[in-house]
């Protein structure tokens, strides 16, 4: 009885003051990530690098993420809630160094003569690969720790919370990327590879409730786990779609657009900021309304991100900045459904297996990383408009998956 007490009184409520380090760590560690995104396009054209190139860089990155997943959720539970936090957080920053002096490197020897093809792939390979094994740890630390401090219908609103600070960091970071692309591609790189040791002072404000676990036996959750099928599959098809628009753009701003390469990055770094005010807009309200079901906001997430995402193939050349209203509609919408497919998972799971839980829902946006990326800008190379078309219909299937096993579980 007293356990339990105590465990519901810490739990009831849960102060934007305590969330504060979460807050920061996510929103700079998502700026970082979002700044690379911007100048990605442009930064590829420079290196004399294809879609499919970029693809394939993002794709290795997603290999290591399913790899370093699960091996987070254990440590999130033997280790601690807060050391992962900060070993994630250096990695990253270490990593996203090394890429931003290569880039340097080798646009500055570009001028003369550009580095071998190869080598550039395998540098932006190894850096890139090597920051999501580390971000990789953020969202699974950090969900566990928001688990451990919550109750089940006031955890989404929480997450939420940690998402809309996320999406702060895609408002402000892809534009002045963007800005400082147009000048020194590397430059910008280097600013925001800097950017989430900002973070690091802020984690010593955070204290594990649970105690770290002797790493015997570790839990496991499986994908086909019934309890986690639905998120799972959701969490998948979600950051499928976002790897293929985002890697996806700027080709298209360039390409179909006709906008210069340089010119590009801005317009990017425009897109994806507008898309981070639809999500700190929504995410703000998905925080505000707990009692609304974590599956109805995915429901209604999914079809507006459809919508979104389909209107880009109406803009045309004369009007390249119209993408950024296409990113805020489809934003709306998953602002809504990110939260939701969180929340989701947690809830359908016991204390003791908020790590695993969290290392799985990790894994599929691994998973997502590996084949999104590739398969987007395959069909970009094919059929510029086909990129868009098929992330429409995967949210749209989303849409209708919802639908399925409603009755009887009106609290999902």
């Amino acid at each position: 009885m007293s356990t339990k007490s105590i465990q519901t009184t810490s739990a009831v409520t849960l102060p934007v003051a305590e969330l504060m380090p979460l807050l920061i760590a996510n929103l700079t560690t998502m700026g970082g990530s979002y700044a690379f995104i911007a100048v990605a396009g442009p930064m590829a054209r420079l290196m004399h690098l294809q879609a499919w190139h970029v693809g394939a860089i993002i794709g290795m990155v997603g290999l290591v993420w399913i790899v370093t997943a699960r091996v987070w959720g254990r440590a999130v539970d033997a280790r601690g809630r807060v050391p992962v936090l900060r070993m994630a957080i250096v990695g990253f920053t270490v990593s996203y160094v090394l890429l931003a002096c290569y880039v340097w490197w080798a646009l500055q020897v570009g001028t003369h003569h550009v580095p071998a093809m190869g080598l550039n792939i395998a540098a932006l390979l190894l850096t890139r690969a090597a920051m999501g094994g580390f971000f990789a740890g953020l969202p699974v630390a950090a969900t566990a720790w928001i688990a451990d401090h919550t109750e089940a219908q006031s955890r989404a609103a929480a997450l939420a919370r940690f998402g809309a600070a996320g999406a702060i960091g895609m408002v402000f970071a892809p534009p002045v990327a963007g800005w400082l692309g147009r000048y020194d591609l590397s430059v910008a790189l280097l600013v925001f590879a800097l950017l989430p040791l900002v973070g690091l002072p802020w984690l010593g404000r955070l204290h594990d409730t649970r105690k770290p676990q002797a790493p015997r036996a570790p839990q496991r959750l499986k994908i086909t786990d019934i309890r986690i099928r639905l998120p799972w599959l959701s969490s998948f098809t979600l950051f499928s779609v976002i790897m293929m628009a985002n890697s996806s753009l700027g080709f298209y701003v360039i390409d179909r657009l006709d906008v210069a390469a340089h010119q590009a990055a801005a317009v990017v770094g425009y897109a994806l900021g507008s898309a981070g005010l639809g999500l700190i807009l929504m995410q703000t309200i998905v925080s505000r309304l707990p009692h609304v079901a974590p599956r109805q906001w995915l429901r209604w997430g999914a079809l507006a991100g459809a919508a979104g995402f389909a209107s880009i193939l109406l803009v045309g050349p004369a009007q390249p900045m119209a993408v950024c209203l296409s990113y805020s509609v489809a934003a709306l919408g998953m602002g809504a459904a990110f939260p939701a497919v969180a929340a989701l998972a947690s809830n359908a799971v016991s204390a003791s297996e908020q790590g695993a839980s969290a290392g799985a829902m990790s894994a599929a946006q691994g998973l997502s990383m590996v084949a999104a990326p590739l398969l987007g800008t395959a069909l970009y190379d094919l059929l510029p408009p086909a990129t868009f078309a098929l992330i429409s219909i995967l949210l749209l299937v989303l849409f209708g998956a919802t639908w399925r096993g409603t009755r009887g579980h009106v609290a999902a």
